[in-house]
């Protein structure tokens, strides 16, 4: 009896903490409600040095949310003053400890894309987001600081979807959502002219070098620029820390690169043995490695098309969410064990 007594105690305690884990993930993206009504206000009265301020922090608070739901210790920085809120987050997840201390926007951005898929802003878009935010750039101007609210609200579309809103995303913005749904209209037409613009050019210009050459010469030069294309095309251009594949160029149909960040992991099998008695015991057995590419941008080495941000990947009909590829993608220079290595520090 005394037994049953505690199990259910334990229940109970175990209920409780995920009700409290629940109430503070609920006060993180009411948070975000309010900071985002005050920057769409801002937005409806011309005071755009507002706008860029408060939208930010809006991101924020929405993406520790998602983290916290996730677990409560991805909220705290990679740190070692942090080693009490890490102890504090694992053991009872509190938002009022005095001692908390979270990450800031920039680290937030990096785990929600681990933790969510690709977040819909480009590195300059992201750089500008966390700048504005930490005060590093002076933000006011209407049309930057209309880019920087399109930015945040994109962001905060795909957290709520995460974060199960769906279709009730206009909870969220209340009676600013009218605003929203234009904002964010306009920012796809802006993005859907742009990369149709980008394609009639890159396809204009291999048009102008068929018409130059003839047939011989230009299919020569066409087979050259397609096999050069991964040493003329450096993924570093494209921003840092990024790898390359082989993927198909929509504007001249020929082989480009599309490059992004790369993920690692061990994949593991479970083995099973005997251990007498009809029983049996398993255990992790580490084989190969499954390999992720979070895409970031696309480039075309013959009709030097380039993409850039998950937005005109989207436009343009190439993969801009993280997906599996093979090792074989990376290339003879890819080593996953000395890449898990120098990324996370795991050794094999």
């Amino acid at each position: 009896m005394a037994q049953d007594q505690a199990a259910a105690e334990r229940d109970r305690t175990a209920v409780d903490d995920i009700s409290a884990r629940d109430r503070a993930g609920a006060s993180l993206v009411d948070s975000a409600a309010r900071w985002m009504a005050d920057a769409l206000s801002a937005w409806a009265v011309d005071d755009y040095r507002k706008v860029a301020a408060l939208a930010p922090l809006a991101v924020e608070h929405l993406g520790k949310a998602v983290l916290w739901r996730a677990n409560p210790v991805l909220v705290v920085p990679l740190k070692e003053d942090a080693e009490a809120s890490l102890f504090s987050l694992a053991t009872q997840p509190d938002l009022a400890y005095p001692k908390l201390k979270t990450v800031g926007l920039a680290v937030l951005l990096r785990r929600l894309d681990r933790l969510v898929g690709n977040l819909p802003i480009d590195t300059n878009q992201r750089t500008r987001m966390v700048e504005v935010r930490n005060g590093a750039m002076h933000a006011g101007l209407p049309a930057q600081s209309r880019h920087i609210l399109q930015d945040c609200l994109a962001v905060c579309g795909v957290l709520l979807e995460h974060l199960g809103f769906g279709d009730r995303a206009w909870g969220f913005y209340g009676d600013h959502y009218p605003i929203v749904v234009r904002l964010l209209d306009a920012k796809r037409t802006e993005v859907g002219d742009r990369v149709t613009a980008k394609l009639a050019k890159a396809r204009a210009r291999l048009t102008g070098l068929s018409e130059s050459l003839d047939d011989e010469l230009f299919g020569q030069t066409v087979a050259r620029l397609v096999e050069s294309a991964t040493d003329a095309l450096d993924p570093d251009d494209f921003g840092s820390g990024l790898w390359g594949v082989d993927a198909k160029c929509p504007a001249c149909k020929l082989k480009g690169r599309l490059f992004g960040r790369v993920d690692v992991d061990h994949d593991v099998d479970f083995d099973v043995e005997s251990v007498g008695n009809g029983e049996y015991d398993s255990y992790p057995v580490l084989g190969g490695w499954t390999v992720d590419l979070t895409p970031q941008a696309f480039a075309c080495n013959v009709c030097r098309l380039t993409l850039h941000g998950p937005e005109e990947l989207v436009q343009a009909k190439l993969p801009a969410a993280r997906h599996a590829i093979s090792l074989k993608d990376l290339g003879e220079d890819f080593d996953p064990e000395h890449f898990a290595e120098s990324e996370y520090g795991i050794r094999d």
